[in-house]
């Protein structure tokens, strides 16, 4: 079993250049040391941050962060300075037990999935001085950002599509001035994707996949379809498989509801089904429901028993999709398309 482990410092090299740095800016310092005058210039030193929300002046090396959205769980993993974050449930199961007690014990400002619920006022009681909204940018005109931006600099960098983690994640990171914490794991689930890459293309590289929510909100006799860089889908896109099809609004690239009743059109074609599971193993109640359906039951993937189970499924940071990829090794080798190529 891999277990995650979190950079509780930045390295010693990084920690030596910035104090080089915060010398420098500061000039000589006094007889005691000059603590305070390096600290006062460390709190005040900016930079220029290209988001989506524009150019943003924010802190060099901010020291009060609030996150929301996809930015919760990479800032924490990479040990950034946080004072305070929205809600994020969906992937505590991925965390291990250092970082969930650190999520734990960081103020909520906002419950999971609602920033239209966000708590300004809790907020301003976190004093940030970086705001950093990782929220999907559907969502971005439920926030009231001139209140936000009299509160502190904000970053807005919110993912059109799930898949997007990758290189937000990174930008998160920029942003709170831990990047080398974070990259720790990006040479290592590069390396592992290619891996699996390279094992499975000449069985399944030719194959089509389809994906299936686990945990998109449906309602009765109801399922979402995911395409491309969706909430599972996205998993394997680095794995160089294919994904075909497309929703029927433009609007949405990554997947659709649909009926119980369109499950033959839609997945009868798909070689492979894949779709999310609990850590234990288990599947919520709104996928059982789905694997009820006599529809389902009949469609030729299900049929053939070419089904790929993912646990992790929520991950959005290379550390923890690196989970994911055990978890899809593990359902591709004994898949009975794998064996029969």
């Amino acid at each position: 079993m891999r277990v995650l482990k979190r950079s509780r410092v930045r390295s010693a090299a990084v920690l030596g250049a910035a104090a080089l740095l915060t010398v420098g800016l500061v000039g000589c310092s006094s007889d005691n040391g000059g603590s305070e005058e390096t600290d006062t210039a460390a709190s005040t030193e900016t930079r220029t941050f290209e988001a989506q929300n524009g150019s943003i002046e924010i802190p060099a090396d901010p020291q009060r962060i609030v996150a929301c959205g996809y930015a919760v769980l990479p800032l924490i993993q990479a040990d950034a300075n946080l004072a305070a974050v929205c809600e994020w449930t969906r992937e505590t199961e991925n965390m291990d037990e250092e970082t969930l007690a650190a999520y734990e014990e960081l103020p909520k400002v906002a419950p999971d999935m609602s920033v239209a619920d966000l708590n300004y006022e809790a907020i301003t009681m976190a004093e940030p001085d970086l705001i950093i909204m990782g929220v999907p940018a559907m969502v971005q005109e439920q926030l009231d950002m001139a209140t936000l931006e009299t509160l502190a600099p904000v970053v807005f960098l919110g993912p059109s599509i799930p898949g997007q983690w990758r290189e937000l994640g990174e930008q998160f990171a920029d942003a709170a001035n831990v990047s080398d914490a974070y990259g720790e794991f990006k040479d290592e689930y590069d390396a592992r994707a290619a891996e699996l890459a390279d094992k499975y293309a000449g069985t399944l590289g030719g194959l089509k996949f389809a994906g299936v929510c686990s945990e998109c909100g449906t309602n009765p006799g109801e399922y979402m379809r995911e395409y491309k860089s969706s909430y599972t889908s996205n998993l394997f896109d680095d794995l160089g498989f294919d994904f075909p099809g497309e929703p029927a609004d433009p609007a949405i690239t990554h997947g659709e509801y649909l009926s119980f009743e369109k499950l033959p059109e839609n997945l009868g074609d798909a070689d492979v089904i894949v779709y999310g599971i609990e850590a234990d193993g288990s599947v919520t109640p709104a996928l059982q429901e789905l694997f009820d359906s006599p529809l389902w039951k009949e469609l030729p993937a299900v049929k053939a028993g070419n089904l790929v189970a993912v646990k992790h499924a929520n991950a959005a940071t290379y550390e923890t999709a690196l989970l994911a990829l055990d978890s899809i090794d593990a359902a591709l080798e004994k898949l009975p398309a794998n064996q029969s190529q």
